[in-house]
């Protein structure tokens, strides 16, 4: 837990030193360090939620990181209000959101969490490619904000954002 914070340190004090001026020529290191076990992360939620015994559990598990991640956007459009990449994503979240509220089984709230993080209802379907992933520092800002509140909503914007 304690690298883990370490880290998230580490790239917040990268982002607001200005030190990702380098990130479209390198991966971002986001990405890298995070893709593929994380898409294992929510693979397992959607399962998790697909497997719960009410619709009610299902929408418990569901909404909160999809939440979270919609904050860690706001916050991050807080700090630059013309960033209408930004906008659209967080508009994205927010109709999952609905979509995982007007659910009307564990399954269809499985797949309403996977398209409001992929756009489609297969989370197999994710496909983070980290080198061609070229996050600008706001995008990285919320990225790393949705670490801070959660994994699996950090994990949402790395997936979403690239």
């Amino acid at each position: 837990m304690k690298a883990a914070g370490a880290w998230l340190a580490a790239a917040l004090a990268a982002v607001l030193l200005g030190a990702t001026a380098t990130a479209a020529a390198s991966p971002p290191p986001l990405a890298s360090a995070f893709c593929a076990p994380d898409r294992g992360a929510l693979v397992d939620l959607r399962d998790e939620i697909a497997a719960a015994r009410t619709l009610a559990e299902a929408q418990q598990l569901a909404t909160p990181p999809v939440q979270l991640a919609r904050s860690a956007l706001a916050r991050a459009r807080w700090l630059a209000p013309g960033s209408t990449g930004l906008a659209e994503k967080e508009q994205q979240l927010r109709e999952g959101e609905r979509a995982i509220a007007a659910a009307a089984t564990p399954d269809a709230v499985a797949g309403a969490f996977a398209a409001a993080v992929t756009g489609s209802p297969v989370l197999a379907d994710i496909d983070v490619d980290p080198p061609n992933c070229s996050y600008s520092t706001l995008e990285i800002i919320a990225i790393v904000l949705g670490f801070i509140l959660g994994i699996i909503p950090g994990i949402i914007l790395l997936i979403i954002l690239c």
